[in-house]
C-alpha cells in the first residue's frame, strides 16, 4: 500500500448491481447480539477520539466489536458517518485487493471509500451500516430466499469476477443495509486475488473454521470455497446456529470431510437441497459443468432462487430415482454395483443387513469408494454401541443415508413402494386374519418409523403426516387392549391406502347404501342370518367391530358415530 490516500472515485456512480426488485424487507428480525472484544487482543491505543483518519475522518468512538485483526472506529465527515478499520498488522491488507475493491460499485459489496496508513498500519474506510450485521439474527424462509441469498450470490459474483476470493464469509461479515431491504458483504482483510480458473494456495490466517470448506484446511481456496461458506451461513441464519457448534477445528475438518450437513426437521426441503449442494465436499469436478456432482456456484444458486429444479450433487445423474454406481459390494453371494440395489438387498435381508452395518463391513467398503457414506456407517456403528436407540431404527435411518434417492418404505425385511401400498398390504392382512400383524406393525408404530420415513423422503402432504403422528401417538397410549390395537391398524390401513371397502361376513361392501341393501336382503331371506351379521358388527356391550368403526371414520362418518355413542349413554 502506498503512502498516498486512495479514493474510490466511482462511489457515486449509478452503475450499481440490481438485486430482486420484488424483495421484501428483512428488517423485522431479532436484535443484533453485540460481538464482545477478545480480552487477549490489545486495542490500537494510538487512535483516540477526535483524531483524523485519512486526514479528514474524525474519530467519534471506538466500536465495542473486534474482527480479531483490526479495531473499528465510527468516524464522521461531511455530516455522514463512516467506519474506519485500523489493522494491527502492517501487511494485513494486500495492495491488489484494495486496488480492485476501490473500483467496485455494487450494493452487495461494501464500498472501499478511502485507504491510508497510520503509523505504518493500514486504514480502510467503508460506509457506516446503522442496522449492524446479521450475526446473532434469524430470518424466515422467504427473507432468506428472496433477499439474502440473491444479494449474497450477486455480491460473490462481483468479487469473483474481479478475481477476489473472500475466504471468510459469515453472518458477522454481512451487513443489513440502511433500508433493511438488502445485505452487503464486508471485511476483505484476508481475501486473496487469483487469476481466472486458478487455484489459490495461501495461509489460513483469519479464516473461521465453522464456515470454512474442507479444502481450505489444506490451504486451497477457490471461488467454490466461498459458496461453501454461503451454505453454512444460510444454515445459521435459519436455525440460529452452525452445524458445527462446540467442535474444535480438527473435529470440524474430520466431520465436514466425510459427512453431509444434518438438518433439523423444521427446515424446508428446498433449503436442505441448497445447503447440501453448497457444502458438497468434492470439488474435483468443479470445471466440468456437465457433471452434476460438483459444488454449486453462482449459476446454480441463481436458478435455485427462481425455483428451477436441478440435480443435487451426490444424488446421481437424475432426480428421485437416480442410481449411483459404485464398485461392486458382495452380499449373500450377489454383487451390487449401485447403491439403490444394495440398499434394497440389505433391507430385505434385515438381520444380515444389520450385521453388515454394525460389524463395520459397510464402513470399511465405503471408506474407499465413498468417504461420505462411510461417515454415516461409522456414525451408526458408534450410535449402536453407545446409545439406547433401537438398532432397527439406526439401521433404518442409515439405509436412506447410504442412498438418498431411496423412496421405498423398508421395515424388518419388507418393502413397500410408498405409503399407499403399505396401507393396502396392511388392510389385506387384516382381512386375512394374519396372526403376525401385531408383532410387525406394532414394532414400527412403537418406534415411530412411519413419521421418520415421511421426514426422510420428504412427504409434503400435511394430512398424511398428521395421520401418521396421530396414529403413532395413539398407539403409545393404547395399553394392552388387542381390540383397540386392531381398530388402530384398520384406521391406519384405510387412511393410508385410500380404500373404501368394508370386508365382513365374506362380503365386500363399498358404501353405507350397499351395506344397507345387503342387510335388507338378509332380513328378507333369514332373520337368523340378519341377526348374525348384526352381531358381527356390534357386540353385546354396544362396541362396534374395529373394522366397521375405522371404515366409518375413513368415509367421513365421524359425526354420526359421535351421535350414536351419545345415544348409547
Amino acid at each position: 500500500m502506498s503512502d498516498a490516500t486512495s479514493v474510490n472515485t466511482s462511489i457515486k456512480s449509478g452503475n450499481s448491481t440490481v438485486i430482486n426488485s420484488e424483495a421484501a424487507s428483512i428488517g423485522s428480525v431479532a436484535p443484533n447480539n453485540a460481538t464482545s472484544i477478545n480480552a487477549e487482543i490489545v486495542a490500537n491505543e494510538s487512535v483516540k477520539v477526535g483524531d483524523l483518519l485519512c486526514k479528514k475522518y474524525k474519530v467519534e468512538e471506538r466500536m465495542d466489536v473486534s474482527t480479531g485483526e483490526a479495531d473499528l472506529y465510527i468516524c464522521s465527515y461531511g455530516g455522514n458517518k463512516y467506519i474506519a478499520k485500523v489493522y494491527r498488522r502492517k501487511m494485513a491488507v494486500k495492495n491488489e485487493i484494495i486496488d480492485k475493491l476501490l473500483k467496485i460499485t455494487s450494493p452487495n459489496v461494501a464500498k472501499v471509500i478511502e485507504t491510508d496508513e497510520m503509523n505504518g498500519f493500514p486504514v480502510v474506510v467503508i460506509p457506516y451500516y446503522k442496522n449492524g450485521s446479521l450475526q446473532g439474527k434469524r430470518y424466515s424462509y422467504d427473507q432468506i430466499r428472496k433477499v439474502i441469498v440473491p444479494n449474497l450470490n450477486e455480491g460473490l459474483k462481483v468479487l469473483h469476477d474481479n478475481g477476489i476470493v473472500h475466504k471468510d464469509l459469515k453472518p458477522s461479515n454481512i451487513m443489513l443495509n440502511d433500508a433493511k431491504n438488502g445485505v452487503t458483504i464486508i471485511d476483505f482483510g484476508i481475501s486473496s486475488v487469483h487469476e481466472a480458473n486458478s487455484t489459490v494456495i495461501v495461509t489460513q490466517t483469519g479464516m473461521t473454521p465453522q464456515y470454512s470448506a474442507p479444502e481450505t484446511f489444506n490451504n486451497v481456496f477457490l471461488d467454490e470455497s466461498d459458496y461453501y461458506s454461503l451454505g453454512i451461513t444460510i444454515y445459521e441464519l435459519f436455525t440460529g446456529t452452525t452445524p458445527y457448534g462446540g467442535m474444535e477445528t480438527d473435529e470440524i475438518l474430520k466431520y465436514s470431510s466425510v459427512q453431509k450437513i444434518p438438518f433439523p426437521n423444521n427446515m424446508p426441503e428446498d433449503f436442505q437441497n441448497l445447503i447440501t449442494a453448497l457444502t458438497y465436499r468434492d470439488v474435483t469436478n468443479r470445471k466440468d459443468k456437465s457433471n452434476p456432482n460438483r459444488r454449486w456456484g453462482y449459476e446454480e444458486v441463481k436458478k435455485w432462487c427462481v425455483g428451477e429444479k436441478q440435480v443435487i450433487p451426490g444424488k446421481g445423474s437424475g432426480f428421485a430415482n437416480a442410481q449411483v454406481h459404485i464398485q461392486p459390494y458382495t452380499f449373500r453371494g450377489n454383487a451390487y454395483d449401485n447403491k439403490s440395489d444394495l440398499v434394497n438387498a440389505l433391507a430385505l435381508e434385515w438381520v444380515d443387513g444389520k450385521k453388515q452395518l454394525f460389524r463395520g463391513l459397510l464402513s470399511g467398503f465405503f471408506k474407499v469408494v465413498d468417504p461420505e457414506v462411510a461417515g454415516y456407517c461409522l456414525d451408526a456403528e458408534e450410535e449402536a454401541a453407545t446409545s439406547r436407540e433401537n438398532d432397527d431404527i439406526i439401521f433404518f435411518k442409515t439405509l436412506y443415508k447410504i442412498d438418498p434417492s431411496t423412496t421405498a418404505f423398508y421395515w424388518k425385511g419388507e418393502a413397500y413402494e410408498n405409503l399407499t401400498e403399505f396401507g393396502k398390504e396392511l388392510l389385506y392382512r387384516l382381512w386375512d386374519g394374519d396372526a403376525l400383524i401385531d408383532r410387525y406393525y406394532g414394532s414400527l408404530l412403537e418406534n415411530r418409523a412411519l413419521t421418520m420415513y415421511a421426514d426422510i423422503v420428504g412427504v409434503t402432504d400435511d394430512n398424511v403426516k398428521n395421520v401418521l403422528k396421530g396414529i403413532e401417538s395413539n398407539y403409545s397410549a393404547l395399553g394392552d387392549s388387542e381390540n383397540n390395537r386392531i381398530r388402530l391398524y384398520y384406521l391406519m390401513a384405510y387412511l393410508l391406502s385410500g380404500e373404501k371397502v368394508l370386508s365382513v361376513a365374506g362380503r365386500k361392501l363399498s358404501s353405507i347404501e350397499e351395506m344397507s341393501s345387503y342387510m335388507t336382503d338378509l332380513l328378507k331371506n333369514s332373520y337368523d342370518s340378519f341377526e348374525g351379521f348384526c352381531k358381527s358388527l356390534v357386540n353385546e356391550r354396544g362396541e362396534l367391530n374395529p373394522q366397521l368403526e375405522s371404515w366409518l371414520l375413513s368415509i367421513g362418518k365421524q359425526n354420526e358415530l359421535a351421535r350414536w355413542r351419545e345415544e348409547l349413554r
